[in-house]
């Protein structure tokens, strides 16, 4: 990354948080979980509580955690080749099953001890580490920011968890963070806001697990600037939804122009789809959690638009109501669902704000959760963050 990318990071992180310093000291791990969290959660499984031992249970059985796991890639050019819709398909879902799996595995090892779970994490990111060279296509910074999201939170857990991993490998993947994934990320998108913000929160990862304060600071500067553009509230924006930071000239609210407080929460993919608007909620909060782990308060700086947010989505996702005619002229496309549970975890665990829509959602839907490839960022959330480790003390 040059220097002037260097003083425009600093510039911009500045202009957004106030120039606010924070202690230097990150804490590790610290990408999505955190030391205490995993320990919690290690303790909740050993107790069988729930939804801690149930998630745990579907972890283990599914091909994720799977002890035999087969490495799907990287292509033997170690180039990722993503179209549209992953159309063609030369390595992006198979790396999409591989980081995901790379995850649940570092968190298996965690809770169970089983060093066979570390081993098999660090053969998938030593893989990739070595062997990612770039990707390529009109998908190619979508699917950099969605590796970017996932690979940092296992490469945390295995180089804080004495699982092994040797140095030299550990510089590699590094590498491989900064000088493959980060160049397709760090200016951001004009294309829909999920893309955005799942760059935003691969910045947060690769911060962290890199020790980059610069890169955090930008990518949390960044975050603000685009949650506001991307979630809408009557008392702060008015009838209309504010402009998109960098947004295309192909890039909109689908026709939405007009709103009101009824409608507190509403996305600017929402009337896309729920598929895509879940990836933006999801990538949001996991931006969120890291900083917060890092000492920052994105999460209190944007409560009044992700309270609304979970609320809204939630409630169309039960479908008890018809959809006001306001929404999207009545009419919202469903897609598989998003599983809510980390801003669950935020604003209702760890604050004590009531969500009952999130809170029903999440409990209706506890057997219906996504499993990771085509999910992306979502991995057995419930697993992870099924309850704070504040709730313990």
């Amino acid at each position: 990354m040059s220097l002037l990318h260097r003083v425009g990071a600093v510039v911009l992180a500045a202009s957004f948080l106030g120039g606010v310093c924070r202690a230097q000291a990150f804490q590790h791990p610290g990408v999505l979980v955190s030391g205490p969290q995993l320990d919690f959660v290690k303790v909740q499984v050993k107790a069988k509580a729930e939804p801690f031992y149930s998630e745990y249970q579907k972890a283990v059985a599914s091909e994720y955690g799977a002890l035999d796991y087969q490495l799907k890639g990287p292509p033997p050019t170690g180039i990722v080749d993503c179209g549209p819709v992953s159309n063609p398909d030369h390595g992006c879902h198979a790396e999409d099953a591989d980081a995901s799996a790379a995850y649940l595995q570092a968190v298996l090892w965690t809770i169970s001890g089983d060093h066979r779970y570390a081993e098999n994490a660090i053969r998938i990111v030593n893989t990739y580490g070595h062997n990612l060279r770039d990707y390529t296509n009109s998908n190619a910074p979508l699917q950099a920011a969605w590796s970017g999201e996932t690979w940092p939170r296992s490469a945390e857990i295995l180089r804080y968890s004495n699982a092994g991993w040797k140095q030299e490998d550990i510089a590699a993947f590094s590498t491989m963070l900064t000088k493959v994934i980060l160049p397709h990320i760090y200016a951001g998108s004009g294309s829909n806001g999920n893309w955005e913000l799942s760059m935003i929160d691969a910045m947060t990862g690769i911060a962290v697990f890199t020790d980059d304060h610069a890169l955090l600071k930008y990518a949390e500067a960044m975050w603000l600037q685009r949650v506001p553009a991307y979630f809408y509230n009557s008392a702060l924006d008015g009838p209309h939804p504010r402009p998109l930071p960098r947004g295309g000239s192909k890039t909109s609210w689908y026709g939405t122009t007009n709103l009101n407080a009824s409608v507190d929460g509403m996305a600017q993919e929402t009337c896309r789809d729920l598929g895509h608007t879940s990836y933006g909620i999801s990538s949001t909060m996991a931006a969120a959690e890291t900083s917060h782990i890092q000492g920052g308060k994105l999460y209190e700086a944007e409560e009044k638009r992700l309270v609304p947010a979970l609320e809204f989505h939630a409630h169309l996702l039960l479908r008890k109501d018809p959809v006001p005619t306001l929404v999207c002229g009545g009419t919202v496309h469903y897609a598989q669902g998003a599983t809510f549970v980390v801003g669950y975890n935020e604003y209702h665990n760890r604050l004590g704000v009531p969500l009952p829509q999130t809170k029903e959602w999440i409990e209706q839907h506890v057997e219906q959760y996504p499993v990771p490839v085509d999910m992306h960022m979502m991995v057995f959330e419930p697993l992870t963050h099924g309850a704070d480790v504040s709730s313990a003390r």
